[in-house]
């Protein structure tokens, strides 16, 4: 069975705040089980940390592992959760909090769906639309520098004739030698 999630050493009296499982014993094979025990006792500002956390260990763990698969397998997980909590026919408190978290962990997610497999397809294009039109203003923007620009640009080359660059060079040494009425110099090398 794959491991999706990293799991705490045993007897290892410091571990990482995210790595998950029991201090002595635990089943490998609950690695969903106890990635959902660990994630109820963070705050939603650690959803996406705690993500990134085992996206990163699984990734890193097998060079065939990819970060689609860890996304697919977290996000079917946690719909799998809250169809478990619709099915108790009894909602306390505690249910409701865990749907609510659930609800808000599958909502950072949607930050890392670059496949846009949740995504519905009129979501989708409309995100395509507004990339466009952002990319059109930015393309406009960059035409109006080019023609502010073009306007310093010579419409000739400079030919120097043969046996004239000695000339030219002494020229442009007087140019950095002047200076203008407040004292500063004209240009610098």
């Amino acid at each position: 069975m794959k491991e999706y999630f990293k799991f705490r050493d045993p007897f290892d009296k410091s571990p990482h705040k995210f790595e998950i499982g029991n201090p002595i014993k635990f089943d490998r094979k609950k690695g969903d089980n106890f990635f959902f025990k660990k994630f109820f006792g963070l705050e939603p500002e650690e959803y996406a940390d705690y993500y990134q956390f085992h996206l990163d260990w699984f990734v890193s763990n097998n060079n065939s592992n990819t970060e689609k698969e860890f996304f697919t397998h977290v996000l079917d997980k946690i719909e799998d959760q809250i169809v478990h909590y619709h099915k108790k026919s009894i909602t306390p408190l505690e249910t409701i909090k865990s749907l609510e978290a659930l609800r808000k962990f599958k909502d950072v997610l949607v930050r890392f769906d670059k496949w846009h497999i949740k995504k519905s397809l009129e979501i989708i294009v409309s995100e395509q639309d507004i990339e466009i039109l952002r990319l059109k203003q930015e393309i406009l923007l960059l035409k109006g520098q080019i023609k502010s620009l073009n306007r310093y640009e010579s419409n000739q080359k400079i030919r120097i004739l043969e046996g004239n660059l000695p000339q030219l060079i002494d020229l442009v040494k007087q140019i950095q030698n002047l200076e203008t009425s407040d004292g500063k110099k004209l240009a610098k090398s």
